[in-house]
């Protein structure tokens, strides 16, 4: 788990702050579901899955915009943020889109 962190560039941590960080995730990805499942109604997948979808994306994101090494503005993690994020939404939306395509 830990080497999973350090390659989407988060810094190395101690358990328990591992574990906060884990819950604060955990409470974001069904946020995000949430807000998702509202947002597409009968395209969406229900909010665990939006929610594990989304975070899929997110990290997938993350991990091909540190790969190709691009840094933008004076805050890179605050970019990567950003690009993780709507990596995971472009994700679950093309998704949507198929499943309603197919």
């Amino acid at each position: 788990m830990r080497a999973l962190l350090l390659m989407l560039g988060l810094p190395d941590m101690s358990t328990p702050q591992l574990v906060i960080f884990l819950a604060i995730v955990a409470v974001g990805v069904l946020l995000f579901g949430w807000i998702s499942d509202m947002l597409l109604r009968d395209g969406a997948f229900g909010i665990i899955l939006n929610g594990l979808m989304i975070l899929a994306g997110a990290i997938g994101g993350a991990l091909l915009w540190r790969k190709l090494g691009y840094t933008i503005g004076h805050n890179p993690a605050l970019i990567a943020s950003f690009v993780a994020l709507g990596a995971g939404l472009a994700t679950l939306v093309a998704l949507s889109a198929l499943r309603r395509w197919l």
